[in-house]
């Protein structure tokens, strides 16, 4: 091949790599937006069946029993509000930093 016919070829190249890089982008936000609704699923399973074990465990004692549905339930409103929960800590938090500061030199 010669010099000439390689730069020819080379735009062509560069323009579906894009296309790749594109649909690859695409793919990979609609898979995860599908992972997120199934781990949600996999979240309330796992609450349940954590409430029933506690409760086989515990030879059906009420208090065990409201203990771990009340921890579940906090399980599964943290699986479902984590980015609410992500937005609010850093305003809550004592001693964090301004948003910003005047500081005089003169």
């Amino acid at each position: 091949m010669s010099l000439i016919t390689l730069a020819a070829t080379a735009p062509d190249l560069a323009s579906s790599n894009v296309v790749i890089h594109a649909g690859l982008l695409d793919w990979t936000s609609e898979t995860a937006t599908n992972l997120q609704d199934v781990l949600r699923v996999v979240a309330i399973t796992v609450a349940i069946l954590f409430v029933v074990y506690k409760a086989v465990q515990s030879k059906f004692a009420i208090g065990t029993i409201v203990l771990s549905a009340l921890a579940a339930g906090v399980f599964i409103w943290l699986v479902f509000n984590v980015t609410d929960v992500s937005d609010t800590v850093g305003e809550d938090l004592p001693g964090s930093a301004p948003a910003s500061a005047y500081v005089d030199v003169g």
